[in-house]
């Protein structure tokens, strides 16, 4: 639907998909692997796949559960450098170990194996700012108004 200005005369397109981003701390988002081929992968895009996840975008913590027999390989933003996971482990990463992130790839590095559906559970979220964050966060606004670093 669109709005017609009486002064212009021009059109604007209604934006019916308006949200606001938030500073506080989000659920978590779980998703659990369908059956991965040998030597396969597994994309998130954690908009697509949960679109409630939009407002805390980009997450800042994961956990992995590999219950599989085989080790596992996570590239957070699909980056070149990956993380390792070993069958039959959890592991937990952190907004100082891996960064913020909107999307997982995870690669199975057995190649003689496929790892059944259910065995990988992976849990995002995003932790909320702390007052040191916020008191950073506005001390480096204040003096790059005033032209300091």
């Amino acid at each position: 639907m669109e709005k017609t200005s009486k002064k212009s005369g021009f059109s604007t397109p209604k934006n019916n998909t308006e949200y606001r981003r938030t500073n506080e701390e989000s659920p978590f988002f779980s998703f659990s692997n369908a059956e991965i081929p040998i030597s396969g992968k597994w994309l998130i895009d954690l908009e697509q796949q949960k679109p409630s996840s939009r407002k805390y975008l980009p997450l800042s913590n994961l956990r992995v559960v590999n219950n599989s027999s085989a080790a596992i390989s996570i590239f957070v933003n699909q980056k070149l450098e990956g993380v390792t996971i070993p069958a039959g482990t959890i592991i937990s990463l952190d907004r100082f170990s891996i960064g913020a992130f909107q999307s997982l790839r995870i690669l199975s590095l057995d190649g003689s194996a496929v790892i059944d559906a259910n065995l990988i559970k992976i849990s995002c979220w995003r932790e909320g700012i702390v007052i040191d964050q916020a008191f950073k966060r506005m001390h480096k606004a204040f003096f790059g108004f005033l032209g300091g670093k």
